[in-house]
């Protein structure tokens, strides 16, 4: 397996951090060395962002629709093009299973595709106050945006957040997730092939989130800020962004509540949800980590979700036959185990419960996949977020009660409710306090349409016109002209 070396891109030329200083990546299934990543410090930010306002000043980008365009569909194209190469070095560095990372792949371009076709549909209004006067509201792009992604989904989550921010005409720097430096770098590496795209667009600086994140929120010139990740860094980047009224939008934690009604198409609900909770290891912002189940369902329902979980195949990433791989490391590792023992001593455990060790699963971070019923729900597996294979199972009698359960925690990011009634489904679904709410189906996570966070699960949209308009500012252009 080849360690690849990496550099941070900055102003067009790639090249190492000051310092000189490296960090190493290792494959979550078996600790082997994969990639070498820049550690970054204040003066290459400083240097990325520099370049990123001049470029946003000086090139042909932030009122070139056409070019944005252009620019968005070659880099989709080269995506497409490197397909099978960007989904190895992603499942190397995160542990996800070559199938899932091949899936990933093919989202992040849906969302570079979407949005290059976007990038010409910027629309503002106009409006004849009064005789002789014209009122005109344009959308102009913020500025500097500063990209923060998380490891989990690192090539999606880039194209998701970024993709928007190039199409509305702002400039970028990205900082990648430490653990998943070299994959996301590895997207950025295609622009190299691409002539039209105007130097400093996109800028890259790799390195620890309290040195390179912590600069990027406080920076003057950095306009605005995008960032998904845990809730106590969304708060950390708020407090910093005030402190010079930047923009923020935030993608947090969640606690997802997929409720399965008895009158619901089973057959159809089991594997969504199995899906929603066990795949990718669970670490996903909008897993289904809280199974709702209708009370009478429990001793038929239960079982074969029992039964289904204990087929899934843990091993090695690049193996086409696994379907379970590891969590990102030790520290994620032995925070799962923690909640997993808390959930033993509330809640009954019907499943799982341990890390998998055999056939040399003990090189690597894999717990087996984990199913609680009925802690309490002030229990801390049932609110917060473990970010791992862990889900509980909570039991209702009545909608009313489904409904107080789902929006029992602090989280609102996603939700779903399964019933053959539609009447039923959609006053509950009305009713989920969550940016997303599912019927009859789980994670249909689009390019065209929005998601986003109530309460703790962030603010902000992302996906559709929405999460391209938020890198916009409004301004009104007020016309007196003779009468």
């Amino acid at each position: 397996m080849d360690v690849l070396q990496y550099k941070n891109l900055i102003d067009g030329v790639w090249q190492a951090a000051s310092s000189g200083q490296t960090v190493d990546i290792h494959c979550p299934c078996d600790g082997a060395l994969v990639s070498r990543v820049p550690s970054s410090q204040a003066e290459d930010v400083n240097r990325a962002v520099a370049a990123a306002k001049q470029s946003f000043e000086e090139e042909d980008w932030a009122f070139n629709p056409r070019l944005r365009a252009q620019c968005l569909s070659a880099w989709a194209a080269a995506m497409r093009a490197s397909h099978e190469h960007l989904a190895a070095r992603l499942a190397l560095e995160t542990g996800k299973p070559i199938n899932e990372a091949r899936f990933e792949v093919n989202s992040s371009i849906g969302y570079v595709e979407y949005y290059a076709a976007a990038a010409r549909t910027l629309y503002g209004t106009s409006t004849a106050v009064e005789s002789g006067l014209l009122s005109v509201l344009a959308r102009e792009p913020v500025g500097v945006v500063a990209v923060i992604t998380p490891w989990n989904y690192p090539v999606t989550l880039l194209m998701r957040d970024m993709a928007p921010a190039l199409a509305a005409g702002n400039t970028c720097v990205l900082k990648p997730a430490t653990q998943t430096t070299g994959c996301t770098l590895e997207v950025l590496k295609l622009l190299d092939g691409i002539s039209i795209f105007p130097k400093g667009v996109v800028n890259a600086v790799s390195g620890r989130g309290s040195i390179t994140g912590a600069v990027l929120a406080d920076h003057p010139d950095v306009d605005m800020i995008s960032l998904t990740g845990g809730l106590e860094t969304g708060q950390e980047i708020m407090k910093t962004a005030a402190r010079t009224m930047k923009k923020a939008s935030l993608e947090l934690g969640g606690k997802s509540p997929n409720i399965i009604f008895a009158d619901a198409d089973l057959e159809k609900a089991l594997p969504f949800a199995l899906k929603a909770i066990f795949m990718n290891a669970g670490q996903l912002c909008t897993v289904g980590s809280r199974l709702v189940l209708e009370e009478s369902l429990v001793d038929y329902f239960l079982p074969r979700l029992k039964e289904e979980a204990e087929k899934l195949r843990p091993g090695h990433c690049m193996d086409e036959q696994t379907s379970l791989g590891p969590v990102i490391s030790q520290e994620q590792m032995d925070k799962i185990l923690g909640y997993i023992d808390s959930g033993k001593a509330c809640s009954t455990l019907v499943t799982g419960g341990y890390r998998l060790t055999e056939n040399g699963l003990d090189r690597g971070f894999y717990i087996a996949p984990t199913i609680f019923l009925n802690p309490p729900m002030d229990a801390s597996i049932v609110q917060e977020e473990i970010f791992g294979p862990v889900l509980t199972v909570q039991t209702f009698k009545t909608k009313e009660e489904a409904l107080a359960i789902a929006n029992g925690t602090p989280y609102g990011l996603a939700s779903a409710v399964w019933s053959r009634d539609i009447d039923k489904a959609m006053w509950v679904a009305r009713r989920l306090r969550a940016g997303s709410a599912w019927v009859n189906c789980y994670n249909k996570l689009l390019p065209e349409c929005e998601t986003g966070g109530y309460k703790q699960s962030g603010m902000d949209r992302a996906g559709g016109a929405e999460g391209m308009l938020k890198y916009t500012e409004v301004k009104h252009l007020c016309i007196d002209f003779m009468r």
